[in-house]
This record gives structure tokens, C-alpha cells and sequence, in this order.
């Protein structure tokens, strides 16, 4: 994949890496963790014909962003944004004690596209399945040492503060080169909108039941009210009209 036409030196000297035309510096961190968040994981089965071998090629695809930062090539600009995410299984006769991870662009249709593989040991694998299929894993993060170099301004950052990584480049300063590392921890969890977690979500509290009041308690209407005055001038008129009777009498 030919990236630039224009071939620039690259030396790594005390740990820093220079590139031609370029005043920043890039450093490596070890302290700190390259962390990924991935969604809409699903699983894929199926079998590849390699070197004459059939071999099993299971696999869970996802699309990842860079958690508190984001993926950049090294004398390129832009950002990677979304990056096609692909996890497999290790071999049962390569399988380590340690999760890999590798990064970097490869060439898609004539298009650079940024790509994270993850090497996963057999039982994780197989975890990550089962709860996958019970609707338990519909999102995942995962924090990882690498290889990534950032700039060496940026060193002094705190973590959790914005940060971007890059990608190195190759000798001959035209290619990105591949960051690799090992995985430290990875999580997985039912997307929010999942029955799993809408069922494990924390019930609403209950309203307040309403107080009853007694009828003692209740307001009187306007109708009410105004029947109570209409019987009031009732009784008036009854009282005057004995009066009159009482003195036609007299």
C-alpha cells in the first residue's frame, strides 16, 4: 500500500522517534494504557483453505473507539475514528499466558482503513462466546500496554486527560507500522438496551399511596356552597312570614 510518495527518514535514538520535516518528538510510555470501547459484537463462524491446511476460522467482529483519545499515524494527519475491531482465538498449541493486540492500517479496496485484532487464549474465547450467545456481552472494553508512541509534549498528561496515540513508521518513512502489545484486562456487558440488562435495570420506587381524606376533609363546591345559601334564605323567608302571621293575629 503506497501512503505518500514522498520518502522521509526515520531514526529512533533514546527512545525517541524523529521523522523528517517534523518538529514533534514521539516517545513511548509504558506507564500507560491504551484502552479500547467496542460495540455491536457479533459472532462469526467458518473455515479458510491456508497453505494447503483447513483450518477454523472463528472470530467476533466489533466496531471500537479509542477510549479518552483517539489513533493517529505518525506524519499523517486525521484521526482513525471508528476502528474495525476482529477478536480470535489463539491456537491450543500457542496458546499464552498473556491476551495480544495488534494495530495498524491495511489496505481495503484501495482505501487505508485502521484495524485492532485481538489474540485471545481458548477459554476466554469460549467465556466470551457463551455469554455472548445468552445476550450477557453486547459491548466490551479492554486496556492494553503497546507499542504506540505519543508525543513527547504529552508525556506530562494525566490519565484520564485527552491523549492520542500513533502509529510508527517504517524505516523507509512511506508505511505505518504495526503497533503490538499485551492485553491487561477485558470486560464485557449487555448493551443498555438489551432484556438482559433492561431485567437487571433497578425497578422505579413506588409513588406514594394517596392519602385519603375524610369527607369532613373535603373542599366544598360551588354548588354545594350556593345550596347551603339558597336554604339559609329559605329558612329567612319561613321566619318572616310566621312573624307576619303572628301580627295579623294580634
Amino acid at each position: 500500500m503506497d501512503e505518500s510518495r514522498v520518502a522521509r527518514s526515520v531514526s529512533v535514538s533514546d527512545g525517541r522517534m524523529a521523522i523528517e520535516g517534523l518538529s514533534t518528538r514521539y516517545v513511548q510510555d509504558a506507564a500507560r494504557r491504551f484502552r479500547l470501547s467496542a460495540s455491536g459484537l457479533r459472532f462469526v463462524g467458518g473455515f479458510e483453505s491456508r497453505d494447503g491446511r483447513l483450518e477454523e476460522s472463528r472470530r467476533f467482529l466489533a466496531e471500537a473507539t479509542v477510549i479518552d483519545g483517539g489513533l493517529r499515524r505518525a506524519g499523517f494527519e486525521g484521526e482513525a475514528g471508528t476502528i474495525g475491531l476482529t477478536l480470535r482465538p489463539l491456537t491450543q498449541a500457542g496458546e499464552q499466558p498473556r491476551l495480544l493486540l495488534m494495530l495498524g492500517y491495511r489496505d481495503e479496496n484501495g482505501e487505508a482503513l485502521p484495524f485492532a485484532e485481538a489474540f485471545l487464549a481458548p477459554a476466554v474465547f469460549e467465556a466470551l462466546k457463551a455469554d455472548m450467545l445468552s445476550g450477557l456481552a453486547q459491548e466490551l472494553s479492554l486496556s492494553a500496554t503497546t507499542s504506540l508512541w505519543i508525543r513527547e509534549e504529552d508525556r506530562g498528561r494525566a490519565n484520564g486527560e485527552l491523549l492520542d496515540w500513533y502509529l510508527g513508521l517504517d524505516a523507509d518513512g512511506r508505511s505505518t507500522q504495526p503497533a503490538r502489545g499485551f492485553i491487561e484486562t477485558i470486560e464485557w456487558r449487555p448493551g443498555p438496551l438489551s432484556p438482559v440488562a433492561v431485567e437487571a435495570a433497578p425497578l422505579p420506587a413506588p409513588a406514594p399511596e394517596a392519602v385519603h381524606e375524610s369527607e369532613e376533609d373535603w373542599p366544598e363546591t360551588a354548588a354545594e356552597q350556593l345550596g347551603k345559601i339558597n336554604w339559609s334564605f329559605r329558612l329567612l323567608l319561613l321566619m318572616l312570614a310566621f312573624l307576619l302571621i303572628i301580627v295579623a293575629m294580634k
